[in-house]
C-alpha cells in the first residue's frame, strides 16, 4: 500500500511509492533490484521525460524551423523546453542556454570572455571544484592572466569565505567556485561570495553540477553571474544548462560562425536561438534530447500535485514556486536517509569521513566521501556492494585538486555513495548492514 503524504506540524512526508512509480527503472526485472546509490554520476530519468522523448521520435524528428507541421512539432518542443528549463531555475528566458554538457558549457564560457579577461587581470578558482569549473579557468593563465587559487581548509573541506575576502582586489575580474563539491558535499554560501565579488567589481561563476539535483536553485536570488549544472544529474538525458545573466551577454564574443546573425534576428520568441544560444553553443542543441527536457518539469509537477491538491487548483503558484515546494520535500527526505547513513559511519572509526557530519540537507548535500583504513581496496568493496546489487563507487571523480588539497592521492581516491529522493530508508539500512559484514 502507497505511502501518503502525511502532515507533521506543517511538513509533508515523501510519498516514495508514488515518486518510484514515475521511473520505469524500479519496474524493470534486471534495475529494479539495485539499490543505487551512484547518483552523483548520473541520475534515473521519470517516464515523463521517456514519454517526450518518444513523442519528438516519431513526431519531430525532422529539420526543426522548417514550414511542415513535424518540423513546427520539433521547434515547440525544444523552444518550450527551454522556456521551461529557464522556469525551473528562475531565470529569463532568454539566459539560458542547454548545451552538450557542463564540460563543454564551461570551456564555450572561458572561450566567449576571453576578450573581456585580459593580461594582467586576476581570477580567483577554489581548489574544491571539479576540474570542469578549473581545468580552462587556469587555462588563461598562458594568456597572461593571474590565476589564484582560494583554497579550502585542510583539515575541515570547507571553502571559507574568510579565506576568499583576503584574496579579492580591484584586479579580480572573476571569481570561480563550486555550489556544492561531488567530493566533500557541503553547501557553499553562494550569495555571500556574490556580494563580496560584486563589491570589487568581479563576476561570479557557480558550478551547481552536485548541488541541482537535490535542491531548488534561484539564479536572481543568489546573484550568480554563471551558473551551471547538468541535465542528466536533474533527472533527464546527457546535457548541460548554462546560465549568463542578460546583462553580460554583449562582452561574450561568438564562438560560431560568424555569418549567423540573420538567422538569430530571425526568431524572436523565447525559447528561440538568440545570440547566447548561438554564440556558445556551436551546432545547437541536440534536438531530441532537448524536446523531452520539459518532461523533467512536468515530473516535478506532478509530485506537487501529488503532495500538494489544495495548492493544485490556484494560479498563483508558478513553476518555479512549485518547485520550491518540491524540493522542500526532497530535502526532509534526505536528511533523513543522511541520519541513517551518517550514524553508521560514525560508529566505525575505520571510516574517514570527507566533509561535515551534518544530515541537514540543506546545509549539507547527500553525497558522501570516505576512505576506510585497512587491506581491502576500495575497487574490491564496490565489487562486493555491486554482488549484493548496490552501486557506490570509487575514484577521484575528477577532482583532483580537491582530493589533493585535503591530503589525499588523487590516484588513490575516495569512495562515495551519493543519495537522491528516489532512494529509501531501507536501501540506505541495507548499504549500511551490507558495508558492517564487508568490513
Amino acid at each position: 500500500m502507497a505511502h501518503q503524504s502525511v502532515p507533521v506540524g506543517k511538513m509533508k512526508i515523501l510519498d516514495t511509492d508514488f515518486v518510484r512509480r514515475q521511473f520505469p527503472a524500479f519496474q524493470h526485472p534486471e534495475t529494479g533490484q539495485w539499490a543505487y546509490f551512484e547518483n552523483a554520476g548520473g541520475s534515473y530519468v521519470p517516464q515523463s521525460v521517456i514519454d517526450h522523448l518518444t513523442r519528438f521520435m516519431v513526431e519531430a524528428k525532422v529539420q526543426p524551423y522548417g514550414n511542415s507541421h513535424p518540423s513546427t512539432v520539433a521547434r515547440t518542443m525544444m523552444e518550450g523546453s527551454i522556456i521551461r528549463m529557464s522556469e525551473m531555475i528562475n531565470a529569463d528566458h532568454s539566459e539560458v542556454l542547454v548545451g552538450h554538457c557542463t564540460t563543454m558549457n564551461v570551456y564555450m564560457l572561458s572561450r566567449a570572455l576571453g576578450s573581456w579577461i585580459r593580461p594582467g587581470d586576476e581570477i580567483i578558482v577554489s581548489n574544491q571544484e571539479h576540474e570542469a569549473n578549473a581545468n580552462d579557468w587556469h587555462r588563461l593563465a598562458e594568456n597572461g592572466v593571474s590565476v589564484i587559487e582560494w583554497k579550502m581548509n585542510p583539515e575541515t573541506a570547507d571553502l571559507e569565505v574568510e579565506a576568499l575576502e583576503k584574496l579579492l582586489s580591484r584586479r579580480t575580474r572573476l571569481v570561480c567556485m563550486t555550489h556544492s563539491s561531488n567530493i566533500v558535499g557541503s553547501a557553499n554560501d553562494v550569495k555571500r561570495v556574490a556580494e563580496l565579488v560584486h563589491a570589487k567589481g568581479g563576476l561570479l561563476m557557480v558550478d551547481g553540477v552536485s548541488y541541482a539535483p537535490n535542491h531548488s536553485i534561484d539564479v536572481k536570488a543568489l546573484e550568480a553571474d554563471f551558473y551551471v549544472l547538468s541535465l542528466y544529474k536533474t533527472y533527464g538525458p546527457h546535457l548541460g544548462l548554462l546560465y549568463v545573466k542578460k546583462q553580460h551577454h554583449d562582452m561574450l564574443s561568438n564562438q560560431y560562425f560568424k555569418f549567423l546573425s540573420a538567422y538569430k534576428d530571425a526568431h524572436s520568441d523565447p525559447g528561440a536561438p538568440n545570440f547566447l544560444r548561438i554564440a556558445l553553443n556551436p551546432g545547437g542543441a541536440n534536438h531530441e534530447e532537448a524536446a523531452c527536457l520539459s518532461g523533467i518539469t512536468d515530473y516535478y509537477d506532478r509530485v506537487f500535485h501529488h503532495h500538494f491538491p489544495e495548492l493544485s487548483e490556484t494560479s498563483k503558484i508558478d513553476t518555479f514556486q512549485r518547485i520550491e515546494k518540491v524540493f522542500d520535500l526532497f530535502q526532509n527526505h534526505l536528511t533523513r536517509l543522511s541520519e541513517i547513513f551518517l550514524d553508521y559511519l560514525q560508529s566505525n572509526q575505520r571510516i574517514r569521513l570527507i566533509g561535515k557530519n551534518v544530515a541537514d540537507s540543506t546545509v549539507r548535500s547527500p553525497t558522501f566521501s570516505f576512505t576506510i583504513a585497512g587491506e581491502m581496496s576500495k575497487q574490491d568493496l564496490v565489487a562486493e556492494l555491486a554482488a549484493r546489487k548496490i552501486a557506490i563507487a570509487s575514484g577521484n571523480f575528477y577532482a583532483w585538486r580537491c582530493l589533493a588539497g585535503i591530503g589525499i592521492d588523487p590516484d588513490e581516491g575516495v569512495l562515495r555513495a551519493s543519495f537522491v529522493h528516489y532512494n529509501t530508508e531501507d536501501e540506505v539500512r541495507h548499504l549500511c548492514s551490507s558495508l558492517k559484514e564487508i568490513i
